[in-house]
């Protein structure tokens, strides 16, 4: 086995992306980035309308919301990546983004579970395209410490996408029809196709690494062995996955748990919704990105350590949210808890970043993108919603809950009292749901902490060549 020696970045290739063209790098993926999670947040408020419309029980939301649109989002991010290893990155992303915004149009024309969720999993391809070669665009453009705030403003795209999708749809829910939602959508996310396309860039791989890439890529399978064989990122990963599915699980479900519990508006809740969002998830991904950043600076491990602080802390803070029969209350606690749990997001990335060389950074993208896509989008959303109905059912006295209260509500004109009965088995259902996997945020916080005693190591080696046999 042999390692490639040290080479220094070509100075004049560098100053070919000034800082105002990074600027500009950054501005469209974070559109890209921001029209993605509008989406997937203005689903969330607009999904007790669709529940409503298309009589749908929490397990087939689940599956529109998690797996349906996941499986594809996910898998295909492996030929995707492997694309981005040989092909301009920029131009995947771009096709990808003209494929979500078609989809999109598709979504509003479902009337029933089976074309919603066939049209999910078509938007979920679109949006597969996004991770893998974004990551490696940014590992060229920034060196190893730079890389954890290029992707930190990148997705400040997503508070925003989740404040105006969740604003947005709520209000076009609640006031027009749910349907326009995904029509107004379309029409910027083809535009940002466009400007991916014309205005983007290829960079030189390995632009600033210090070891330059040789030959081809390697392998998926390489790739794959390489990242496992790092014990702290085994430990990342499996810490990552575990928040994930807590993180993306429970977030699909707060307007459920708003409007079931406290009786908002979809509209309301929307505006719910949004504002910790953007709060939550802003603070989050800075703590993540920047503040890392900055102590790693001091000690590495804080890459690991303060992840793990972040994830401990956000179970009982939101285990206590939950438990407030005063919205006004229960909203400081919420804030608190979405803030924590948003801080491991960042520098997850980022260490699939700085754990490999130029030729392998869109592969082990992928790696991670089966932990927060097939892992977290796909079972978390799935698993609860299949949980809150068996905990509704458990807590609904009158028989069975889903024949009795399709779309977690009595018939009209059925008797007051399985009204009611109706409306508190479904609250208490999503309610025992999410404080059930709210406990996986602080499991997901020890492997962070076990993560820690190997990072250095494991970030200083490289991958080694293997030698020509002949």
């Amino acid at each position: 086995m042999a390692v490639p020696a040290p080479t220094s970045p070509p100075t004049a290739a560098r100053a070919a992306y000034s800082r105002g063209y990074r600027t500009w790098l950054l501005a469209v993926l974070l559109l890209v980035n921001l029209l993605n999670l509008a989406d997937r947040q203005g689903l969330a408020a607009v999904v007790p309308a669709i529940k409503a419309d298309l009589a749908l029980s929490d397990t087939e939301l689940g599956l529109i919301l998690g797996l349906g649109f996941a499986i594809f989002y996910t898998l295909l991010g492996l030929p995707i990546a492997r694309m981005a290893e040989h092909y301009p990155r920029a131009r995947i992303i771009a096709v990808s983004s003209a494929v979500f915004a078609g989809f999109l149009l598709l979504c509003a024309r479902a009337h029933s579970f089976t074309q919603m969720l066939l049209y999910r999993v078509g938007v979920g391809a679109g949006d597969a395209g996004f991770g893998p070669p974004v990551a490696s665009l940014l590992g060229d453009h920034y060196p190893e410490r730079q890389r954890a705030a290029a992707i930190t403003v990148v997705w400040l795209g997503a508070p925003l996408g989740a404040l105006s999708g969740s604003m947005i749809g709520g209000y076009i829910a609640q006031h027009a029809n749910w349907r326009m939602w995904f029509v107004g959508l379309s029409i910027p996310s083809f535009v940002v196709a466009l400007l991916t396309l014309f205005t983007l860039r290829e960079p030189k791989r390995g632009l600033h690494d210090s070891v330059a890439p040789t030959g081809a890529p390697p392998s998926m399978w390489e790739v794959t062995k390489f990242m496992l064989g790092k014990r702290s990122m085994l430990q990342v990963l499996i810490g990552a996955s575990l928040a994930s599915i807590a993180l993306n699980g429970i977030g699909q479900f707060w307007g459920r748990y708003y409007t079931a519990v406290f009786r908002m508006s979809v509209a309301e809740s929307g505006r719910m919704i949004g504002l910790i969002a953007v709060v939550a998830m802003a603070s989050g991904l800075a703590l993540g990105g920047f503040g890392v950043s900055a102590l790693s600076g001091r000690d590495r491990r804080w890459q690991v350590w303060a992840p793990a602080i972040a994830l401990i802390a956000s179970t009982p803070l939101l285990l206590v949210a939950i438990t407030r029969a005063n919205l006004h209350d229960a909203f400081w606690w919420l804030l608190a808890g979405h803030v924590t749990l948003f801080v491991f997001f960042t520098p997850t990335l980022a260490l699939a970043l700085n754990m490999v060389g130029a030729s392998m950074r869109a592969s082990s993208s992928f790696i991670v993108n089966i932990v927060f896509g097939l892992i977290g989008v796909g079972l978390g959303p799935t698993l609860i919603g299949a949980l809150s109905d068996v905990l509704a059912h458990r807590a609904f006295a009158s028989g069975d809950f889903l024949a009795q209260c399709p779309g977690g509500m009595a018939v009209a004109g059925a008797d007051p009292a399985l009204q009611a009965a109706c409306g508190s088995a479904s609250g208490t259902g999503v309610m025992q749901a999410i404080g059930a996997f709210a406990v996986l945020f602080a499991w997901g916080g020890v492997h962070f902490l076990l993560a820690a005693p190997s990072l250095e190591r494991d970030l200083d080696r490289h991958y080694a060549v293997p030698e020509n046999p002949g």
